[in-house]
């Protein structure tokens, strides 16, 4: 990895199926993505959308922030 350009790593995150990249980084799947996208727009409110994907409102702003500082990478569904 020594080798590999700054710009190539900062894109890293967008990869999917990438399973370690750093304890920075907040793994999340395609389908929470897009839910949680819809939260950050005003599309849908944080506690419906903690319901739907069964996770905490905390969970939910953990992602948010992640999201925000661009500290994910997205993994495709176990169902997918």
């Amino acid at each position: 990895m020594d080798n590999v350009p700054n710009s190539k790593l900062a894109n890293l995150h967008k990869m999917p199926g990438i399973k370690a990249v750093s304890d920075d980084y907040t793994e999340i799947t395609r389908t929470q993505y897009i839910a949680i996208k819809l939260v950050m727009e005003g599309k849908q409110g944080k506690t419906r959308t903690s319901r739907e994907l069964k996770h905490s409102n905390v969970w939910l702003d953990n992602r948010i922030r992640a999201i925000d500082e661009s500290k994910y990478y997205i993994t495709e569904d176990d169902n997918a």
